[in-house]
Parts: C-alpha cells; structure tokens; sequence
C-alpha cells in the first residue's frame, strides 16, 4: 500500500499548491499513506509539518524511523490535532489560520519547501459545518500563495454525505485509502 500512493502521488504529478482531500475509511492504510506521504516529502527535500493525534502520531513517527534518519525526522514539526484545531476550547476558522500561519511563516521566510498534513477529529455532538467550510475555503485560497502541497484528512465515519460533498468542493483531489484523483472544479 505504502509504495502505491507514492506512485500515484508521482502519475498525479501533485505540485505545489495542491489541496488533497483525504476520505479515511481504514486506519491501517492512512498510517501506511501518511508514512508515504512524509518520506517522500522528506526525499524531495520538504519540510512537513504533520497534524495528528497523539494516539497515532508515534505509530507513524516509529515506522518512520525504520528508515529516514535522525537529520531527515527533524524536518517532521509535529502537532497535536486537537491543540491546533481547538486551540481556545472551539473550531474557531480565524484563530486556527492564525496559528496556522505562526508555524508557516518561519518556513515561508527562510524559502523552504514544506507540506502539511491535517488529521481533522472533532467530538461527535458537535456541529461543524459552517465553520470546516470557512476553513477549508480560507486554506485552499493560501495553498496555492505558500507553494505546499497539504493533505486534509477525515474520517469517513464521521462525515455526513452533506459534510463530504462541501469538503469535495474545497479540495483539488479526492484520496482514499487506495488512490487519489483530480476533483472536477
């Protein structure tokens, strides 16, 4: 799995600027595609900042180190999910594009090429629509001014057909756990 979103990453030819919608249905094959994701951004020379829960992220950062070596994990800048996207206790769009741009910004200024990866979980009662929509709408207007390619990730069980289908139209592709395609805009 690991080796075949690499190579459909490399027959999308996914450039900088690019917003990828990430529909997670199996937990295996977004570890396996988010170790993907970072290696090869990592052997293209990127820094990454990679959004994750704290459950996940030491399963992937320990499959990482497998291979990538103790210079290559350093440009791994980690981020507790729930601290970024729930910084002042709600989804607040304008307070998390603030931070956003506060872990961006030293990157953009020294000219390194970075990409993000953005594992969105939120409690189950909460009604969000009207402010993912703001989000994403804000990141994929900034994507293509800070030349990174950013993944945005949801778990299929948490999305409603409605939520899916706004998330669609703010995204350029659509990935699953086993491919990824251009969205039709």
């Amino acid at each position: 799995m690991e080796k075949e979103i690499i190579a459909i990453q490399d027959k999308q030819q996914l450039s900088k600027g690019d917003h990828i919608f990430y529909y997670v249905e199996d937990l295996t094959s977004y570890i396996d595609n988010a170790i993907s994701y970072v290696e090869e951004g990592i052997k293209q020379g990127d820094q990454v900042l990679f959004v994750e829960n704290e459950r996940l992220f030491p399963k992937i950062v320990a499959r990482l180190e497998e291979f990538l070596s103790e210079e290559q994990l350093q440009n791994i800048h980690y981020v507790n999910n729930f601290t970024f996207y729930w910084r002042n206790g709600n989804f607040h769009p304008p307070t998390i594009l603030k931070h956003f741009s506060s872990l961006i910004d030293p990157l953009v200024e020294k000219e390194l090429s970075f990409r993000t990866w953005g594992h969105i979980e939120w409690r189950d009662n909460d009604e969000l629509t009207k402010e993912l929509n703001e989000y994403e709408q804000a990141i994929n207007e900034l994507i293509p001014q800070i030349q990174a390619i950013s993944v945005c990730a949801y778990d299929a069980s948490r999305l409603t057909v409605s939520l899916k289908e706004l998330l669609i139209n703010c995204h350029d592709f659509l990935m699953t756990d086993g491919e990824i395609s251009p969205l039709a805009k």
